[in-house]
């Protein structure tokens, strides 16, 4: 176990008049809210453990989180590779290693790296997927049940209302590139441990959309884990939501931690995260 720091959304009575919000978009000149949050946050300092010698004991519907082995794509050099090699590949372990899978849709992927690259001042280009962001040290889900609503019906305007009639989880396939994680681990949290009341929707805004997902309030009942020092043949794999409302786990938080004892010559982390669907029955004609 080690301890590492963690954001937390730090709750204010402003949230129940206004909705939590972040705007990643210029704003117009004359407008008279030019505000782009009213988010405020508590650093804290958690426990976190190494869950890799018990990795069994921790899976989807039991905990929110687990982790697979994927080998042989330790370097992803460009866009056509992820999609053309990296992406069916994590389609078919998804589909293998999952239960209750007949079809993996996924909608997202995102290249993260520790140590920025972007110049100063110059803004980050959401559509460009290649272009690295920096890891997130905020606790939450990557979506919300109405989010989850809308991008089927909008990726499958025919065939939405078929879709779901039946199991739906929204799953993120997190796992580092080129060399074992020296910084900035990725940390998730039991989703057992979460209460319903530390989840807080909020809006985030980008150009030519509006999402909905979750940040987390502090609560010391909560439990995180991490693969220390995970290897990019380990894959994380995480729920941000499950329809099937009976099992224990519908959801995990994540997060990534900063750490307290980081080596001086610690190398930058870098990460490939894929968002999918999980959807419980086989549909033809439905591709990502």
């Amino acid at each position: 176990m080690e301890k590492a720091s963690i954001k937390f959304l730090k709750w204010s009575p402003l949230y129940e008049k206004e909705k939590p919000f972040q705007i990643f978009m210029d704003l117009l000149p004359d407008a008279q809210d030019q505000r782009k949050t009213n988010l405020e946050w508590d650093e804290k300092v958690v426990v976190v453990e190494d869950f890799r010698d018990r990795a069994q004991d921790f899976q989807l519907d039991t905990h929110g989180f687990t982790t697979r082995r994927l080998a042989g794509f330790t370097e992803l050099p460009d866009k056509d590779v992820i999609q053309e090699k990296y992406i069916p590949a994590v389609k078919e372990m998804l589909q293998k290693e999952v239960d209750d899978v007949g079809t993996v849709f996924v909608f997202d992927w995102r290249i993260r790296s520790s140590r920025s690259e972007t110049i100063a001042g110059q803004k980050i280009n959401f559509s460009d997927q290649t272009q690295p962001l920096l890891p997130s040290n905020f606790a939450h889900t990557d979506t919300s049940p109405i989010s989850i609503l809308q991008r089927v019906q909008n990726s499958f305007p025919e065939a939405g209302a078929m879709i779901l009639h039946q199991r739906i989880r929204a799953v993120n396939v997190w796992k580092p590139l080129s060399h074992d994680v020296d910084e900035w681990a990725l940390a998730v949290c039991d989703g057992t441990t979460v209460k319903p009341d530390n989840l807080v929707e909020t809006d985030s805004v980008r150009p030519g959309s509006i999402s909905t997902h979750y940040y987390a309030k502090y609560d010391e009942g909560q439990k995180w884990y991490f693969l220390n020092k995970q290897c990019p043949d380990e894959t994380l794999i995480f729920k941000h939501f499950d329809s099937e409302t009976s099992v224990r786990a519908p959801y995990a938080l994540h997060s990534s931690i900063r750490q307290h004892q980081v080596a001086d010559n610690a190398k930058a982390r870098r990460s490939i995260e894929v968002r999918a669907l999980l959807f419980s029955e086989t549909f033809q004609g439905i591709e990502d």
